[in-house]
């Protein structure tokens, strides 16, 4: 059975065509109140038309149409609409120094086919959103000062000038150090434990040309194995139970762009040392619990205090990940290896201790630091730091003396000393001129005055002679009276 629908009578079609005339009328006025500020581009994100409140809003002094919308506004969300016909809606933008909430469509043809963008700033209703818009804009500041001070932590914070030594070791060193930093591959860094691993690391990121990518270090013997794989590599998204629902980006991602310096190397488990080979190798990486590859561009720096040749021959430590990682292998040279250095670290030692507990800065007498040069050093530069940073706490005066080292440094480990057939027989001599302090201060003198008048009274020239540093030769001079007399 037909349904016959009934026709409208003359003053209904009369009402209907007023109702509608209403709304296209009530629309315009809407339009005009609610887009006045409103912009559109073409399929190329080109301007193609202005409201005349949104030219004088953006102070323009000429027309941009024709122009990219990025010539106009350079963080536009209108180029990115046109690409992906995705709209945006009440987003936000910092626009002329303030942030605004905006809008962008995308504007189709018939068949579908994006053709160009409708955007609007509501700026009608601001008053509304100053409130929320002053809690984004502090939000960003603190988001701006976290991201500044991530950076700041991840940035090198040694640099190679800052490595204090003049013994040719460490010259030989540095410019190790320098060569490697020209050639993006992997670096092993071998050496004792407290002989500065770390600080060469910052040292050659610092020279590098990824001085401006982040700086991340990993100590795998501080991680325990469990986690070693999440440390390094990241957890995708809810992979095991108690995951974060985000996932967390590994180190190797942190890194990306820079440098990862992974300490400690010889603690490795051998299951995880394949993935990391691979990771070396192929330059991609998978989450823990993902199956998608992630691509990173990272710079890998190794150090170990253990002798990885026998870890090989242990089955402990991988061979070909040896090779992989000893691109650039330095040997980091003990402190007992370069005893002329010992002054200047003592020296730099002691002012750091004179700005962090404050008062005059202490000095080693010269006995002291000769039974400091003589200690066997097992824990190198760090144990030096540690003992120089006792005897500061310890010694209320303003000279460290040798009974003060004897008494940080108990079990004092000295060279071994000469045989004793190489040694002369004892002259006869007065037991009161016996006192080692008092004989080693009028060796020292002597050698001072010689040094001096060798160099012409040149007291920088006298300093070289005598293989220490200028400020240390000003202090000797004024303790023993030598400069008024000279004067």
């Amino acid at each position: 059975m037909e349904i016959k629908t009934p026709k409208p009578e003359a003053s209904e079609i009369s009402s209907i065509a007023a109702l509608r005339e209403e709304a296209l009328r009530t629309f315009s006025r809407s339009f005009d109140e609610y887009f006045e500020y409103s912009i559109t581009v073409d399929r190329e994100a080109r301007v193609t038309w202005i409201s005349e409140p949104y030219y004088r809003f953006l102070d323009l002094h000429e027309s941009p149409v024709g122009k990219p919308i990025v010539a106009i506004i350079p963080n536009s969300y209108m180029p990115e609409v046109v690409r992906t016909g995705v709209p945006v809606f009440l987003d936000l933008l910092h626009v002329r120094d303030q942030w605004v909430v905006v809008s962008a469509f995308p504007l189709t043809a018939e068949d579908g086919v994006v053709i160009g963008s409708f955007g609007f700033v509501v700026l009608g209703q601001m008053n509304r959103l100053k409130p929320l818009l002053g809690k984004f804009s502090g939000l960003q500041e603190k988001l701006r000062a976290a991201q500044q001070e991530l950076r700041k932590r991840r940035a090198p914070r040694y640099q190679l000038s800052q490595v204090v030594g003049q013994s040719e070791k460490i010259w030989s060193i540095k410019k190790q150090i320098r060569q490697a930093a020209r050639f993006d591959m992997p670096v092993l860094l071998m050496g004792e434990t407290g002989t500065g691993k770390e600080l060469f690391a910052h040292s050659l990121h610092a020279v590098s040309t990824r001085v401006d990518g982040p700086f991340i270090t990993v100590n795998v013997a501080a991680v325990p194995a469990a986690l070693l794989e999440a440390e390094f590599f990241g957890v995708a998204p809810g992979a095991y139970t108690g995951a974060d629902r985000r996932g967390r980006e590994g180190k190797f991602k942190l890194a990306d762009g820079g440098t990862l310096f992974l300490d400690e190397i010889g603690d490795m488990p051998l299951e995880l040392q394949a993935k990391l080979l691979r990771v070396l190798q192929e330059g991609e990486l998978e989450r823990l619990g993902s199956n998608q590859l992630e691509y990173i561009d990272v710079r890998v720096v190794a150090a170990t205090s253990k002798d990885l040749s026998a870890l090989i021959e242990q089955g402990r430590f991988r061979a070909d990940l040896y090779y992989r990682l000893s691109g650039f292998p330095v040997s980091l040279p003990a402190l007992r290896e370069r005893v002329e250095d010992i002054e200047f670290l003592c020296e730099k030692f002691l002012e750091e201790m004179s700005a962090r507990f404050g008062g005059q800065q202490k000095e080693l007498s010269a006995e002291a630091l000769e039974l400091i040069k003589g200690h066997q050093w097992p824990g190198n530069v760090r144990e030096l730091h540690n003992v120089i940073e006792r005897l500061c706490v310890m010694e209320e005066g303003h000279y460290i003396d040798v009974d003060r080292v004897i008494e940080v440094l108990p079990d004092l480990q000295t060279r071994q000393p000469l045989p004793v057939t190489t040694r002369a027989r004892p002259r006869a001599v007065d037991p009161a001129t016996l006192k080692l302090a008092g004989r080693v201060a009028q060796v020292e003198r002597e050698v001072i005055l010689e040094a001096l008048d060798v160099a012409g009274g040149k007291r920088v020239q006298a300093a070289r002679l005598l293989g220490i540093s200028r400020a240390t030769l000003y202090q000797r001079l004024e303790r023993m009276g030598i400069e008024k007399k000279r004067r």
